[in-house]
């Protein structure tokens, strides 16, 4: 996951399109493409990855038990101008993934003891859309994140990618860059 072979460049892990059933427990698949890895979802009795949404102006949240040891990926819609937060519940986890951008917001996220994974908005390399009038190309910078669960080493790792996206808006051609991967190691309580 997240290509991380030798010589290659590293290439972003990216969920260009979520589930059509929402939230949930699903078996993914990576997909090589020319620039990034697509992580799609399938329903399955064998579920391996959790998704998680977003929603827009609101906040989105699952929870995963850790009992089951049955999801080990985790993964949610990209991150511009959101913040992803997440708390031990027991054997659970429960993530969110927040929408809306005001110190209250955070801070009751914080008051609910939840920590913060990520927060997009504090970040000026997170670029909403900005299009070129001349050139018609559309250029914006956003989080991807996912999680790897590990069970042995009782560790969620999550992995947040700053990933470069340029469109051509007449030709439709797209393309992505990894710009950097910051990891966040968190124990899973006994």
């Amino acid at each position: 996951m997240g290509n991380s072979s030798g010589k290659a460049k590293p290439k972003p892990l990216l969920v260009t399109e979520g589930p059509g059933e929402g939230t949930g427990a699903y078996k993914h698949t990576i997909t090589e493409k020319s620039d990034h890895e697509d992580a799609s979802f399938a329903v399955s009795s064998s579920a391996d990855a959790y998704y998680l949404p977003w929603k827009s102006g609101d906040v989105t949240e699952c929870e995963i038990n850790l009992a089951t040891r049955k999801i080990q990926y985790f993964f949610t819609a990209n991150l511009s101008g959101c913040s992803l937060w997440y708390k031990f519940d027991g054997a659970k986890i429960k993530i969110r993934h927040e929408a809306r951008t005001d110190s209250e917001s955070q801070r009751l996220h914080r008051l609910a003891g939840f920590t913060c994974v990520v927060d997009s908005s504090l970040n000026k390399d997170d670029i909403q859309l900005v299009i070129d009038d001349k050139t018609m190309i559309r250029h914006a910078q956003f989080y991807c994140v996912y999680a790897l669960i590990d069970y042995e080493e009782r560790q969620i790792e999550f992995r947040a990618q700053l990933v470069k996206n340029q469109k051509n808006l007449l030709s439709k051609v797209e393309s992505y860059e990894l710009v950097k991967t910051t990891t966040i190691e968190v124990p899973i309580p006994r």
